[in-house]
């Protein structure tokens, strides 16, 4: 890598590493921890882009030391991404199963078509009542005549952990795409749109207008990917999201 790009690549770590120092900083995550993190990264993305290499070559590559490259080398997997919830909303949003003439409808806790068999079809890494009782939690569901009602299919995280799972959730997808668009895969979408001389109110008619329109984007695709996973199921995944960023300049 030339000079240039090195810098220019380490300004970029910079301003993104400032974000998630608010982050650690919130969190009690010290220095000491985030660069143990760093390590177990560094070494298994080296791994994945040469899977051959011996501890001495990726240590070489990251300048991990070579007694900590042997120590974290082939490490468990990363678990699921995905959200256990987020994934039992969508289902019964879309699912003829659990459907009644005006959408999503009330479920009883068993049964072919009941809450329960509502999460095993989701496949997920989670049991019945620990998803209920999150959607509980979140206030999702609510309870009526001894059925279980969905009543919001907005999933707000209401504790720490499980803002910061549906935070990565997101969050990583898009990294993911940003990063391998710059350094050579295979071209992704990722588009922003930037105006930085808007006045206040501008600005939330903007927001306004901005999220009416991608909550019509992400309910269609939802509505098409979940019919085309139970025509074919495989194992690729797609992730499309949207966000909006208002900030007042500083003086």
């Amino acid at each position: 890598m030339a000079n240039d790009d090195k810098i220019s690549a380490e300004q970029s770590l910079a301003a993104i590493m400032t974000p998630i120092a608010r982050l650690m900083i919130e969190n009690d995550v010290m220095l000491n921890d985030a660069v143990k993190l760093l390590k177990a990264a560094l070494v298994e993305t080296a791994f994945a882009k040469v899977p051959d290499a011996s501890a001495s070559h990726v240590s070489l590559m990251t300048g991990v030391h070579r007694k900590d490259t042997k120590r974290l080398e082939r490490k468990d997997p990363m678990p699921e991404r995905s959200s256990a919830a987020a994934r039992v909303l969508t289902i019964w949003q879309n699912d003829p199963v659990f459907q009644g003439a005006d959408g999503p409808r009330d479920l009883p806790r068993d049964g072919e078509d009941g809450f329960d068999a509502l999460v095993r079809s989701a496949k997920v890494d989670a049991a019945p009542a620990t998803v209920l009782s999150l959607l509980r939690n979140t206030g999702n569901v609510e309870e009526h005549d001894g059925n279980i009602r969905l009543v919001s299919t907005v999933l707000v995280p209401v504790d720490s952990s499980e803002k910061l799972k549906a935070a990565v959730a997101t969050l990583l997808p898009h990294l993911e795409t940003t990063i391998g668009n710059v350094v050579g895969d295979k071209p992704q979408w990722d588009r922003a749109l930037r105006y930085s001389h808007l006045s206040q109110a501008a600005a939330r008619s903007l927001e306004e207008k901005g999220a009416k329109l991608a909550l019509e984007m992400l309910q269609t695709l939802n509505a098409e990917a979940k019919k085309l996973q139970q025509e074919e199921e495989g194992s690729t995944l797609f992730v499309a999201g949207t966000f909006m960023h208002t900030k007042e300049k500083e003086a």
